[in-house]
């Protein structure tokens, strides 16, 4: 299926350089300020650094966005980088325009987590099962043991069904599972709480996370922590993620 790359410069579309890949591409979007422009029948493609000199292409995209096909994906470069999708024009336009005008924010965390009520609308059905109690066993789960001398969790099972096997499989020295980093004490600081009320709890997260191929993409998931005990009676927590939209609005 034929998709059309268009590369769009200080707000003028410019010679198509089609479609350029890792360092070639790192260049024009972040060092040159350009913005690409990928669509076809499925859909279109915007993808943008926001700390480049892109704000006039931005405006003159957000104008041609009627002629385009949707849905219209918005991926743009803050410290990591954002995913969005809209169906509309308005919308994705409303969106490139406000993400131009915060675009100069500096993120000084990579990581954000609000705990939510479990009760309320838009609860994944596989979490909704885990949090009932009817899923504790799956291999969905990711499994943390508390490591008492350390003061810190350890990965000691990655389910092949989990998020994460999904995407960095199921070693458990891949890099969401690995000790001492900034998402570690973030992430992993909820899981105190749950060993110490013995009591599951329900978040949204927000973090950018490294992938195989290394880039760093800002993934959006919910979770719940379940406590549990291991074999010779250690404290642990059961862990099950789903990928999805989550209430937190971090530009």
């Amino acid at each position: 299926m034929q998709m059309d790359v268009h590369w769009v410069r200080e707000g003028r579309p410019c010679k198509s350089s089609g479609a350029l890949v890792g360092k070639r591409e790192w260049r024009f979007l972040h060092r040159l300020g350009l913005v690409r422009v990928v669509s076809g029948p499925t859909g279109t493609e915007i993808k943008w650094a926001t700390f480049s000199p892109c704000q006039a292409s931005l405006f003159f995209i957000s104008d041609w966005l009627a002629d385009l096909a949707a849905p219209y994906i918005l991926r743009y470069y803050l410290a990591g980088w954002f995913e969005e999708t809209f169906l509309a024009p308005d919308d994705a336009r409303a969106r490139i325009i406000d993400v131009a005008a915060r675009g100069d924010i500096h993120l000084m965390r990579r990581v954000f987590v609000q705990r939510r009520d479990p009760s309320l609308s838009g609860m994944p059905a596989a979490l909704r099962r885990a949090w009932g109690g009817t899923n504790e066993v799956s291999d969905a789960s990711v499994d943390c043991v508390l490591d008492e001398a350390a003061g810190q969790f350890r990965v000691i099972r990655v389910g092949q069904q989990s998020t994460i096997a999904r995407y960095w499989g199921v070693a458990r020295s891949s890099y969401p599972c690995a000790n001492g980093g900034v998402n570690d004490r973030d992430v992993g600081a909820a899981y105190w709480e749950v060993l110490q009320t013995d009591a599951p709890r329900y978040d949204h997260v927000y973090a950018a996370m490294r992938m195989p191929e290394g880039e760093l993409v800002w993934i959006p998931y919910q979770r719940v922590i379940l406590p549990s005990r291991g074999s010779q009676g250690c404290r642990q927590v059961r862990v099950f993620t789903e990928i999805a939209k989550v209430d937190i609005s971090i530009i």
